[in-house]
């Protein structure tokens, strides 16, 4: 199916064209290494192995690697039909262009809403924590001036800000960086611990089926597939790779299948550090520094000072990595005219969504003097769990998406099999759902535990993306010029 078939079958309009008379475009030359890593930092592996890792011991017990295997099958099926559709479907926007195609360009609209709030709340929870630890860490560890927590967050805003306004590879070039530190800290960890063998002796008890049952397990799995949150934006960054028609596939396959082996590995040798006898019963007491205190013990106390700064980069990282996804939404709606146009502007030097990326920066910045006077930390799981919550959504609606667009499209497929268009997108599609509804039926959980802060966090979220589907529609009945543009649709 050439590019015209493909969004002629997905219903574009001609004379659609995002870039009729465009400027200047995205531009980049990022690989897949460099694409991976840069959509990686957002899941913030480090931080996930500190804070999540040990909420999964908690609801799975010893088989909690079993959880991040299930997830990581789930997210892989997912990517099959993910990057089927992509090299079908050669538009910019993720999320947005998808569910564009297959859905109606209204759920797209609706889903680019969601997909910005998302990433968003995400974002602005990782910033207010990253003060928080910021603050703790130059007061205590280096005896520095106790300060305002708030300062170290606005401080990461302007560094991360700055960042993002220059070209791509810049950004990327950091996060790599911060990415490799992130990883050989955890596997200075892994060998450690492999090598000692724990207090039990290594095992593959943590692997078997026996263990990895009881109500609470589909809670675990739950809370495994939020720390891969982020992988899924290699298809926003498609206009600043090279090749991008094997660039991103290669990318999204390559970033699930990493992360998900390191959260395997890390979370097995973590029961092993602790013996799976006694491992769920020490995540239970003193999840927050079961990972530091077994890092102090199996590599040496400088090793914790080291993850305790680690930790920092870790968030700036996620930070830096949301502002970038989230600016190329905001560019996206801009050059569809489906939010204000100057959203859609380019840099003419650097070739990054300037206007959007100052847009956000500035968002962040009133987030975070909006939480000034809050506890960072209660705001924080606020923020992060009611941000997955919408992701997971556009995760299943995308499969969805991607059953219709290739149904509607079977005479034009001549090049994928039905592995890729049909069966690895069911398959997503029910899992994806599973977690949806275990998201919806613990959203008090994922939330902090107050039953007032979440409903008022489902509220929120619901009502941006009725708001979504409003615009959208009043852009079908007063637009029709904007709504044919929805979805980065371009005819060439």
């Amino acid at each position: 199916m050439s590019e015209r078939t493909a969004v002629h079958a997905a219903g574009a309009a001609p004379g659609s064209g995002a870039h009729e008379g465009a400027g200047p475009q995205l531009r980049g030359r990022m690989g897949v290494i460099e694409l991976a890593l840069t959509v990686l930092a957002f899941a913030a592996p480090l931080a996930s192995v500190v804070a999540v890792l040990p909420l999964v011991i908690i609801f799975a017990g010893v088989g909690a690697p079993l959880a991040f295997v299930a997830a990581t099958v789930m997210l892989l099926l997912f990517a099959v039909g993910y990057t089927t559709m992509s090299r079908y479907l050669p538009n910019p926007g993720a999320f947005y262009a998808y569910i564009s195609a297959g859905l109606t360009k209204t759920l797209g609209l609706a889903a680019s809403f969601l997909a910005i709030l998302g990433y968003t709340m995400i974002g602005l929870g990782i910033t207010l924590f990253f003060g928080l630890a910021a603050s703790d860490l130059v007061a205590t560890t280096f005896g520095g001036p106790a300060v305002p927590w708030w300062l170290y967050s606005l401080l990461l805003i302007v560094v991360v800000g700055s960042l993002a306004f220059f070209h791509i590879e810049l950004s990327a070039k950091v996060l790599s960086l911060v990415m490799v530190l992130e990883i050989a800290v955890v596997l200075v960890f892994d060998v450690a611990v492999a090598a000692d063998g724990g207090p039990e002796g290594l095992s593959v008890a943590p692997f078997a089926l026996s263990n990895f049952s009881g109500a609470s397990v589909g809670v675990a799995v739950l809370f495994a597939v939020i720390t891969f949150i982020g992988f899924e934006a290699t298809a926003i960054f498609r206009e600043e790779t090279r090749d991008p028609r094997r660039t991103v596939p290669r990318a999204t396959y390559v970033s699930v299948a990493f992360i998900g082996v390191f959260y395997i590995v890390a979370v097995w040798l973590i029961i092993i550090a602790y013996g799976p006898s006694a491992a769920p019963d020490v995540a239970a007491a003193s999840a927050p520094t079961m990972f530091p205190d077994a890092m102090d013990q199996f590599v040496g106390v400088w090793a914790r000072d080291v993850l305790s700064v680690l930790f920092l980069t870790s968030s700036f990282a996620a930070v830096l990595s949301c502002q970038n996804i989230i600016a190329r939404y905001g560019y996206s709606l801009g050059s569809d005219r489906a939010l204000p146009s100057a959203l859609g502007r380019v840099h003419p030097r650097h070739g990054s969504p300037y206007v959007s990326s100052i847009v956000l920066t500035v968002v962040f910045l009133l987030g975070v003097l909006a939480f000034s006077g809050s506890d960072p930390g209660v705001a924080y799981a606020w923020l992060a769990g009611a941000g997955g919550f919408p992701l997971l959504l556009l995760m299943f609606l995308t499969s969805v998406a991607v059953v219709v667009f290739f149904r509607r499209s079977r005479a034009d497929v001549d090049d994928s099999t039905i592995w890729h268009t049909l069966i690895a997108p069911v398959l997503a599609m029910v899992a994806l759902g599973t977690a949806l509804y275990l998201a919806a039926t613990n959203f008090v959980l994922l939330t902090g535990g107050d039953r007032g802060t979440a409903i008022a966090l489902q509220v929120v979220i619901w009502g941006v993306f009725l708001v979504g589907i409003g615009v959208a529609l009043y852009y079908r009945s007063k637009r029709p010029e904007t709504y044919a543009r929805i979805g980065r649709q371009k005819i060439t």
